[in-house]
């Protein structure tokens, strides 16, 4: 795995109805991984076109430490807390810097 930092992503769209409880839990997600170690970026952004849209942008110190954030218990308490129901769509992205 690539020691280098590592860029990610996620672009969800919540189910009609379920913006808010959506986005409340995506808000307690990003408050928990800013304190994880190799934790670099998270920011969640929310689309001016379509308010169910939310984008996460996230960098990592490497890898292994986002793997480590996707196992981690902050993301176990999301994923447990039913918010796989609120999604319409998920896309992840995962980027590596290639020039500047």
């Amino acid at each position: 795995m690539s020691q280098s930092p590592l860029t990610v992503i996620a672009i969800t769209t919540a189910k009609p109805g379920k913006e808010a409880a959506l986005g409340a839990a995506q808000e307690k997600l990003v408050a928990e991984t800013l304190l994880e170690d190799g934790c670099l970026r998270y920011e969640l952004h929310q689309s001016l076109d379509d308010g169910r849209v939310r984008i996460f942008v996230e960098t990592w110190a490497s890898e292994d430490e986002w793997r480590a954030h996707m196992d981690g218990a902050a993301m176990q308490r999301f994923q447990a807390s039913g918010v796989g129901d609120y999604f319409a769509d998920f896309a992840l992205h995962r980027l590596t810097k290639v020039a500047g």
